[in-house]
């Protein structure tokens, strides 16, 4: 039985790719939220049941996943702290910036917890997502968190240490695409296009593009420098643009948000 703590966007998105993978049925999601708005709405979408009491959700769950603010999440957890050492789910955490030592020491040193980091493209069943099993996690329960994760995107078991870098590469830069996209759309505008039209062509330039570098990353058979080169003709347009693009800091300012958003993280983190 998988239980949901909270109801926002994200929680949302992972319950709905969960659900129409077959991963999750009306028979094993509760789900339970502070407004009693979202939940019962999301409860309803997939057939599941709606809970009013965290404490319910928490009793009845083999898995419970804690969808709630950073700043509220061990608030909740020292709640359910009785039920979670007596029953032990298995606890997921989707919280930025709440280590899993004090995630662990407020659910009780037994409860096995994990942290996971999903994206907004859960939305489209397209996360990347990244777990972090705590000491308590058994093989069992790192292969039922990454199933879980697959059914909406793309996931993978890393360290704690590597959660900062990781959240930039995976959970901010989608923002910073939506931000690359919408230039390259305006720049369409520009030269006459309506935006419609330009967002619809530059978005699957970078949908297609995405796909050929995943393949080629997954079979071996290219780097991104190779794709560089295949599409870069001697002389020609493209070329030009990238050396434009490359001489106005391109590379430079994908190096900065990342180390920016790296550092934010950290500062984040000692709060």
């Amino acid at each position: 039985m998988f239980g949901f703590i909270g109801a926002g966007n994200m929680v949302s998105a992972l319950v709905k790719g969960a659900h129409a993978n077959g991963f999750l049925t009306g028979e094993n999601c509760l789900i339970t939220d502070k407004s009693g708005i979202s939940g019962p709405a999301l409860a309803k979408s997939v057939a599941g049941r709606y809970l009013v009491s965290n404490l319910e959700v928490a009793k009845q769950s083999d898995v419970l996943v804690l969808g709630v603010k950073p700043q509220h999440i061990l608030a909740v957890l020292a709640e359910l702290r009785s039920v979670l050492e007596t029953h032990q789910p298995l606890v997921i955490s989707l919280a930025a910036g709440v280590k899993l030592e004090d995630i662990q020491m407020t659910a009780g040193s037994d409860v096995p917890v994990l942290r996971m980091m999903p994206n907004v493209n859960a939305a489209v069943q397209a996360s990347m997502t990244a777990i972090v099993p705590g000491q308590n996690c058994t093989d069992e329960h790192i292969e039922l968190a990454l199933k879980f994760a697959r059914t909406f995107g793309e996931a993978m078991q890393i360290q704690e240490s590597e959660l900062p870098i990781f959240t930039a590469l995976a959970g901010c830069s989608p923002a910073w695409i939506f931000d690359l996209i919408d230039a390259f759309a305006m720049a369409g505008v520009k030269y006459g296009i309506s935006k419609a039209n330009a967002s619809r062509i530059v978005t699957q330039a970078f949908l297609g593009s995405a796909t050929l570098v995943r393949e080629a990353t997954e079979t071996g058979t290219k780097s991104t420098a190779n794709l560089i080169d295949q599409v870069c003709s001697p002389g020609g347009t493209t070329i030009a643009g990238l050396l434009a693009m490359q001489a106005a800091g391109s590379r430079h300012s994908a190096v900065e948000a990342v180390d920016a958003a790296v550092m934010q993280d950290m500062i984040l983190g000692k709060k």
